[in-house]
């Protein structure tokens, strides 16, 4: 999977995303607490939504720094900017694990739903803040607490379009619980951290959108439908449509979000 493939999807898809994961996004940006004339850091910002709400706190005299290592992420970040007024971003092409900015050069830290607990994240987050400074970001609880994540990869999985998940990705999963989180972050440097478990749903107004969100939204498994005929398709979104909750005015899918405020 590469995000420059998904990259536009995402930019169409991002009011599906904000209806369902805004709340996390709130908690993030209300506990960097971003200041006038700070320089904050939104890291594997995706579209970019977080940090722009974290903007126009920045000002008078802020930065917000919209990295990502995608340049087609990057690129779809600029245009949803541009559309939201924002004016005091710097759009830059950074991985995670390997940031290319200074030590203590930023006053705050945001990654909703980023890598960044794979390899250096954590620990690049901590070298680039000022003393001081807060890193704020979300991870998805364990796979099989979110049904987002598992029911359309399950059906594409059994059907025989999706290989199961490796040995090391069940492992990266098993660490996404609120002890191992704060056991991470305290190895990475951080002094103090704040921890809460975030319930989040996307709901879908019928089956039309819900199967926007599984083609064209779900990573691996939007891609991998994209190698299919028009009736292993169909066949795939009826046992999805067959799979997934009801709600009231449609469909709904779950999950948990982990929250982290940690300086």
């Amino acid at each position: 999977m590469t995000w420059d493939e998904l990259a536009s999807r995402w930019e169409r898809g991002r009011a599906l995303h904000r209806q369902a994961t805004s709340v996390v996004s709130d908690w993030l940006v209300d506990r960097l607490a971003p200041e006038p004339g700070q320089v904050v850091l939104d890291l594997a910002a995706g579209t970019g939504e977080t940090g722009f709400l974290a903007a126009p706190k920045l000002e008078p005299g802020g930065t917000l720094i919209v990295g990502d290592r995608s340049p087609e992420m990057l690129a779809a970040a600029r245009r949803v900017g541009a559309e939201l007024g924002v004016t005091n971003a710097d759009f830059r092409l950074l991985d995670v694990e390997h940031l290319d900015l200074p030590d203590a050069s930023v006053d705050g830290v945001l990654s909703r739903f980023g890598y960044i607990l794979r390899g250096n994240g954590l620990a690049e987050g901590r070298r680039v803040l000022r003393p001081g400074g807060r890193l704020a970001f979300a991870v998805w609880g364990k796979r099989e607490r979110n049904d987002w994540m598992t029911i359309p990869a399950d059906v594409m999985i059994e059907r025989g379009h999706l290989d199961p998940p490796t040995d090391a990705e069940l492992r990266l999963s098993e660490r996404r619980t609120l002890p191992s989180i704060k056991r991470l972050v305290g190895e990475a440097g951080f002094e103090h951290v704040e921890l809460a478990e975030q319930p989040v749903a996307y709901r879908f107004a019928g089956a039309d959108e819900l199967w926007f969100f599984v083609s064209a939204l779900r990573g691996p498994v939007a891609l991998a439908l994209d190698r299919l005929g028009d009736d292993e398709r169909a066949s795939v979104r009826a046992e999805l449509e067959r799979r997934v909750p009801r709600a009231a005015d449609g469909f709904e899918l779950g999950g948990v979000a982990l929250e982290v405020c940690a300086s």
